[in-house]
Formats: structure tokens, C-alpha cells, sequence
């Protein structure tokens, strides 16, 4: 659960009612992705409107389709602020859900571009956003060890998450006039989609969580006792849907100030407020 607080509740939490109240839509970063798509039909399915999914394509992805209430606008690259800044200027909200995945650096991939990927795309977004004052960000990060493997998505992931931390100052709105949530889940596990076809990742994953679960105690103390080996790999696998709904949440729901972070403990079995 969000640690959320009344609009009403002192003149900080009505600044940030104010500007809110002055925009309306809410753009998603990422939107066909596998997390993106997720959180926008979350987003629609609780009246949010407009909803905007952003991304360079229009070919469906890993997200499968959007469905009503959500708005797919192509040609955005989030390199390049040009292609979205005017989007940025009515949005009351932006989430952020874009990134390659951490085997890609492995795959064919390279270091540099999974900084690139998962961290200067993020970081080119939150600052376009900072610039135009957007009153809550929502940052998809990840838990994860410290293995050489990972080095560029992890380099990548703490960069974005740091930029995130900094936006209170650098939009100049104050922890009073924004809020930032960063999710940071271990494994992300649901139905993701090969262009039509679902595949049910979740049906594979859920012994192993409901395992994980059962012991975590154990688990818990490995982690602690050696981050950089076990941080987030012994933690359950989070559900798209548990993401979906804290992001919108945060969104949605009452505003609370400054930065939190739900780290994957949170977000399992993550129920919407």
C-alpha cells in the first residue's frame, strides 16, 4: 500500500491539489511494452482521461493491445524531448516504463547501450518533465544484484533511479509541490505477448513464487547477509497487475509529497488502495 495522505490535509498538499487540477492527461512512457501497457489500461479502467501511451512504434508489443480509454500516439522517442514536450505540458501525471532487458547486454547487446536504454532514456524523460513542472512521476525501476552481467542495466537503473530522487529539486516544485514513486520490483511475471499470441509467464512463475514466499525468512537473511549476489533474486516474482495498480495509485489516488519507493516486499501482493 501507498502511504498516502488527503488532498486537503495542510496548504503543501493543496499546492499540489492546484497543480493538478490544472491538467488532465496522463502520459505513459513505454506504453506498449509489457509494465507500460498494463499500467495504461489500469489508468483507463479507473476513468483517467486522456491516456496517453507514447513510443517510437505503432506495432503492438510485449503489452499486448491497450484496449478502450487508452490512446497510443507513435514517432515519440525519449532521446529526443522534441518529439513529446508538447504532450508534457497538459500532463498531470508521467510514468516512465521504458528500458531493454538486463540478458540484453549479453545478447548481442553492449554495456553502453543498456546505459542508454535503461538509464539516459529515463533520465532525458524525468528532466523534459522536470522542465514543464509535472506534479507526479511514477519511475519502473528494478531490484536487482550487483553481478558483472548486469553492469550496464544496472549502471543504468541507479542512474534514472538517482535522477528520480533529485526531481523535487530540479523541477523546482519542492517535495511539497510533487510526488515521485519509483517501483522497484525483483521479477516482473504476467501474460506477455509474441505480436497475438499470449504467453502466460505467470503460470510458469507462480510455484516458484508462492515457494519464495513461503520462505522468506531464509530468503531474506541470504539477501541480507550478500546483496550483491542474491539482492532481488530471491524475492518473489512481483505481478504486472500488483505494478499496474500502485502506479496507478499514485496517480489516481490521494497525493502524498516528496519521493517513495516500493521495493519488491511491497509490491507482492500489492492490493489498490
Amino acid at each position: 500500500w501507498l502511504d498516502l495522505e488527503p488532498d486537503h490535509r495542510d496548504g503543501a498538499s493543496v499546492l499540489l491539489h492546484r497543480t493538478m487540477a490544472a491538467r488532465s492527461s496522463v502520459l505513459v512512457f513505454g506504453g506498449r511494452g509489457f509494465v507500460g501497457a498494463a499500467v495504461a489500461r489500469e489508468l483507463a479502467k479507473r476513468g483517467a482521461s486522456p491516456v496517453l501511451s507514447v513510443a517510437r512504434s505503432d506495432r503492438p508489443g510485449a503489452g499486448g493491445e491497450l484496449g478502450p480509454g487508452v490512446e497510443h500516439r507513435s514517432g515519440v522517442d525519449a532521446l529526443q524531448p522534441e518529439t513529446y514536450k508538447s504532450l508534457l505540458a497538459e500532463a498531470k501525471a508521467v510514468v516512465i516504463s521504458i528500458g531493454e532487458a538486463p540478458w540484453a547486454e549479453q545478447t548481442g547487446g553492449s554495456k553502453d547501450q543498456a546505459i542508454k536504454m535503461n538509464g539516459l532514456s529515463n533520465i532525458a524523460v524525468l528532466r523534459a518533465a522536470a522542465e514543464q513542472k509535472v506534479p507526479k512521476i511514477v519511475l519502473v525501476n528494478a531490484t536487482m544484484p550487483s553481478w558483472g552481467l548486469l553492469q550496464g542495466y544496472r549502471e543504468g537503473k541507479e542512474m534514472a533511479e538517482a535522477e528520480a530522487r533529485l526531481y523535487p529539486e530540479t523541477s523546482g516544485l519542492g517535495p511539497e509541490g510533487c510526488s515521485v514513486l519509483i517501483l522497484k520490483p525483483g521479477v516482473v511475471a504476467g501474460t506477455k505477448y509474441w505480436g497475438s499470441m499470449p504467453v502466460p509467464m505467470g503460470l510458469a512463475m507462480a510455484p516458484m513464487r508462492l515457494a519464495l514466499r513461503c520462505f522468506s525468512g531464509p530468503c531474506n537473511w541470504l539477501e541480507a547477509k550478500m546483496p550483491g549476489v542474491f539482492g532481488g533474486v530471491l524475492k518473489p516474482a512481483v505481478w504486472v497487475d500488483e505494478l499496474a495498480q500502485a502506479a496507478a495509485d499514485s496517480v489516481q489516488g490521494p497525493s502524498f509529497e516528496g519521493v517513495q519507493v516500493l521495493n519488491p516486499d511491497s509490491l507482492v501482493g500489492y492490493k489498490a488502495a
